[in-house]
């Protein structure tokens, strides 16, 4: 279940849904080929960024003393934060490429449409609550692999369900993600409990 809420989570904060039309609008006018190129160049920075910021968020946490208390409620509170940006996020509300045929190169895609600075301090926060490095992986793997699904077929999925049908997904996974938030807050009581009432 550990591997499943945390790539679901991460799923949600990389929200393919909510940037596939700031996507699309970035690579327009460029040739279809070309833009695959693109986007597996970008996603590929994007994991390792993420990846890199997976293993220096532990080091970090032990150097300053920060405690799991403090931590689950850190990272319940920005999943928090996030979900209620996606859920008043305006219609419309998308990064446009005025050239039209100008290459993206880390910036926009990689950073901050993916890896994004949310996303790279919960995948820190969650680095360091989860005891097995291989789960935390794999979850990072599974959310990416996912992303990266729906961003190659974007165009189909645009026209299949519109710009509604996005809007009304996108708003569905900001109301998934504040249960998550809520859940990780109650967890860090319960924690606080347990640490400052010991039995």
């Amino acid at each position: 279940m550990a591997l499943f809420s945390i790539a679901f989570s991460l799923f949600l904060l990389m929200d393919p849904l909510g940037n596939m039309q700031s996507f699309l609008n970035t690579i327009a006018g460029l040739k279809p080929a070309r833009q695959k190129i693109i986007l597996m160049r970008e996603m590929l920075i994007a994991l390792f960024v993420i990846l890199c910021f997976n293993f220096l968020g532990e080091y970090i946490f032990e150097l300053l003393k920060i405690s799991h208390i403090t931590v689950y409620f850190a990272s319940g509170t920005i999943l928090f934060l996030v979900a209620i940006k996606i859920l008043f996020r305006e219609n419309g509300n998308h990064i446009e490429n005025k050239k039209g045929t100008e290459e993206p190169f880390l910036v926009p895609i990689a950073i901050p449409m993916i890896a994004s600075p949310a996303l790279l301090a919960t995948v820190m926060l969650y680095a360091d609550t989860e005891p097995s490095i291989w789960t935390m992986l794999s979850a990072i793997l599974v959310a990416w692999l996912a992303t990266c699904i729906l961003l190659f077929t974007s165009k189909q999925i645009v026209r299949i369900i519109g710009t509604s049908g996005l809007t009304a997904c996108e708003k569905l996974m900001g109301m998934i993600l504040i249960l998550l938030s809520v859940q990780r807050i109650l967890q860090g009581v319960i924690l606080f409990h347990a640490d400052a009432f010991p039995k």
